[in-house]
Parts: C-alpha cells; sequence; structure tokens
C-alpha cells in the first residue's frame, strides 16, 4: 500500500512542476504504479528505484517528484526520444518495467476538473501498457553512490566521472578532446572582471 494517496502526489508533483497539466497526471500515475509493481510504499526512504525518463516535458517532472528519483542522486536517467514514457528499475529485485500510453488514447481536455474527470474514468490498464524491459544501455558505472572510477582527460584536465572517459591506445580523453560530439564548442575563458560585469 502506497504511503501517499493519488491526490497528495498529485499535488507534490503540481507543487514540484508549477501548474497542473496532463502530463502531470500520467506521470504521476505512472511513478505510482511503478511503486505499487515493485511494493515500494514510501519512495522518500525507498533507495533502489531508478527512473528513466524518455522525454523532457512535464511527465518527467512529475516521475521525479512522485518516484523521489532525482538526477543529482543518479536515480534518473534522462534519453530525450520524444516519447511519453518511463522505465523504472528496482535494483533490490533486478527487475525493470516500462511503461507508455496506449495508442488510441483520447487527448485530455484542457480544463482542469475535466481532466481530472477525464483520467479519474480510465484504469491504470486503459491508460497504460505495462512491459518488462532489459536494460541494455546500463552498467555498473550508472548506479547510485560515490564515482566507481574517475578520470582525468589527458588534454584539458578536466576530471571525468564514472567510466565516461574515452580511452584510446592507452591514453585517456573527455568525450570533446577525444573529438566527439558534444552539445557545446568550448570558447575562451573569461577573466574574473568580464564574467563580474556580465560581459
Amino acid at each position: 500500500m502506497l504511503k501517499r494517496t493519488f491526490d497528495e502526489d498529485l499535488q507534490r508533483a503540481i507543487a514540484f512542476h508549477g501548474h497542473m497539466c496532463a502530463g502531470q497526471v500520467i506521470g504521476c500515475r505512472m511513478a505510482r504504479l511503478a511503486m505499487d509493481f515493485f511494493h515500494i510504499e514510501d519512495p522518500d526512504t525507498y533507495r533502489d528505484l531508478i527512473a528513466f525518463v524518455e522525454c523532457d516535458r512535464c511527465l518527467a517532472d512529475a516521475v521525479i517528484s512522485v518516484a523521489n528519483c532525482h538526477l543529482g542522486r543518479r536515480r534518473l536517467k534522462w534519453y530525450d526520444y520524444g516519447i511519453m514514457a518511463a522505465s523504472f528499475y528496482d535494483i533490490a529485485s533486478g527487475r525493470a518495467i516500462r511503461i507508455t500510453q496506449r495508442p488510441g488514447v483520447p487527448k485530455a481536455p484542457h480544463d482542469k476538473q475535466e481532466m481530472l474527470a477525464f483520467f479519474a474514468a480510465l484504469s491504470d490498464d486503459d491508460l497504460f501498457c505495462v512491459n518488462e524491459v532489459e536494460l541494455t544501455d546500463f552498467m555498473e558505472y550508472d548506479l547510485p553512490g560515490r564515482p566507481r572510477k574517475t578520470q582525468v582527460c589527458e588534454v584539458c584536465g578536466e576530471r571525468v566521472h564514472d567510466g565516461r572517459g574515452v580511452e584510446r591506445d592507452g591514453h585517456v580523453y573527455c568525450r570533446r578532446c577525444a573529438g566527439e560530439p558534444v552539445y557545446y564548442k568550448l570558447g575562451r575563458e573569461l577573466t574574473a572582471g568580464e564574467r563580474a560585469a556580465g560581459a
């Protein structure tokens, strides 16, 4: 039996996210379904659940707040597939499930009361597909806790944690220095005066 009610979890998700929307309801229900599946009564005290979200939308904030899986605790993994889906891995049991909205479920109304009534009329089986999954892109270095391996890039000197270093011919590099794609292009270093002025 879950410690919090659906309404309590929804309010928690709304407070974290900032507003009520369909993504909050869907993400809240996904997280609760996963906790029920793994027999987790209190996600605030349970440390063996890892959530994988497949979008950078409202659903992700609901999963974070309800399942208590946070990026900084290494209990949240994000894959930007653009899909309103989440997987949940229970370290203790070694099992994982993926939850997606069923194809053909109509779009929820925008009015908040109508939206709540719409979702209340749908059971979890009506709303979701739940599949067992095997995690193929998950390794020991992805587990919560202290870094299991820290390397230093031989070019820029930045520390690279958790097996993310690129090893080539006996040398270690960060992804940028190894020539792999990263999300930024490094510019010149700013002086203290420039940083203070916001230049």
